[in-house]
């Protein structure tokens, strides 16, 4: 998940997970969304790309993407992470090389190749913007800049404020994906911040055909771009609907439906009545309160993290095996709970109850889980992928509006 600008995104806590932790049999959620229409397009959470296998919990999506202004140059990538806490597509470069499309990168007012650097926990993306022209369900969205993931270094090296907080992380195995399509509340990834400040932020770059990368200001209409947003119609917000997962202790596969736009059509429809609705700041956030304490954290509601996110020094943490850093409670499943209060005039609030389970128990070969979590030393609370299951999450976006509630807002 991607903060805007100044806060480091999780899009997961651990990379890569292995299907061979797990005991028991898989159980499939066989819950397949009825043929897509116009503004619904498939979510499938399973094991991931070939090139990442063993994923959990990364909740899928395909994408069609072409050149900007093209009806040939084209390509349908599977397996691009669906990300409900950043802003903007993002699109590894060797995959799209493999389909035989190529992206032309926007360039600055002096003629330098636009280049973006965006911090997740563990690392940087690092890559040229470009211009694409992107197609989910029946909806489409023209001339929006998009990020292209340079796993083959053959552009510009990254400039040392680039990697300051971890590795790269552009290949396929980085997040386990073909790509990341941020759909978060937010229309652009940096917005106002980097527009003008006297000091440009590190976040993006013009480079010279040497390779000279310097921190820029950039227009809202160069940086990378929500791209529901930008659809003609059904531009809102999104709609997510998991269903909840048949065995508590893992699915082998989950299917639901990513819905676009709010209060639009028939089949997004937001309830009049039992309705949390959380309003978000500038930077996407609501608050919550973990467990009691009075301490009110900075929040939101994550499909790329694959887990709840929290600190907790009471809890156990795995130190072995291939869940190191995930919480491993002795007691299992550990019940815990959060209060969620939003921000400004939509400042509803609740009371989430939840469990936590020794990850160690899962099924064998389960790519969703329900009852993981981990991120001791946070200064956050995330409701990660496991907060999706059986619930239906409506995401407004900040300058929109949908029915009587104003953007950005998350609502459940």
């Amino acid at each position: 998940m991607l903060r805007r600008c100044i806060l480091a995104p999780a899009v997961a806590l651990v990379p890569v997970l292995l299907n061979g932790c797990f005991g028991g049999n898989g159980t499939t959620t066989a819950r397949v969304p009825p043929p897509p229409t116009a503004n619904v397009t498939t979510i499938t959470v399973d094991g991931g790309p070939a090139a990442a296998a063993g994923q959990i919990n990364h909740p899928y999506i395909s994408v069609k993407v072409c050149a900007a202004g093209s009806t040939g140059s084209c390509a349908s990538i599977d397996h691009v992470l669906l990300d409900t806490g950043s802003t903007g597509l993002r699109l590894v470069r060797s995959v799209l090389s493999a389909q035989s499309l190529t992206l032309t990168p926007i360039t600055d007012a002096q003629g330098q190749t636009l280049e973006e650097c965006v911090a997740f926990t563990g690392g940087q993306t690092w890559g040229p913007v470009a211009l694409a022209d992107v197609t989910l369900a029946g909806e489409s969205a023209l001339k929006v800049p998009v990020q292209i993931m340079d796993d083959s270094a053959s552009g510009a090296p990254p400039p040392a404020t680039c990697g300051a907080n971890g590795s790269l992380l552009n290949a396929v195995a980085g997040f386990g994906a073909n790509g990341v399509m941020g759909l978060g509340v937010l229309t652009h990834d940096c917005g106002p911040a980097c527009v003008a400040p006297a000091s440009p932020l590190p976040f993006y770059y013009g480079c010279t055909a040497a390779g000279v990368c310097t921190a820029e200001n950039i227009p809202l209409t160069q940086q990378v771009a929500n791209v529901a947003s930008m659809f003609a119609a059904d531009n809102n917000g999104i709609l997510v609907n998991l269903p909840n997962l048949v065995n508590a202790n893992g699915d082998a596969l989950v299917q639901g439906e990513l819905i676009f736009g709010l209060s639009t059509q028939s089949d997004n429809a937001m309830p009049a009545t039992g309705l949390t609705v959380l309003g978000a700041d500038g930077s996407g956030h609501f608050t919550a309160m973990y467990n009691g304490s009075a301490t009110a954290l900075p929040a939101l509601i994550d499909s790329g993290t694959d887990a709840y996110a929290f600190d907790d020094p009471t809890l156990a943490v795995c130190s072995s095996g291939a869940f190191i850093g995930y919480y491993c409670p002795a007691v299992a499943p550990q019940s815990v709970h959060a209060v969620n209060i939003g921000v400004g005039t939509n400042n509803a609030s609740s009371t989430i109850n939840f469990a936590i389970a020794d990850p160690n128990s899962f099924i064998p070969g389960a790519t969703a889980v329900i009852q993981l979590g981990g991120g001791s030393g946070s200064t956050r609370f995330t409701w990660g992928l496991p907060f999706f299951y059986g619930r239906k999450i409506y995401f407004g976006f900040e300058q929109h509006t949908a029915g009587a509630f104003s953007g950005p807002f998350y609502a459940y």
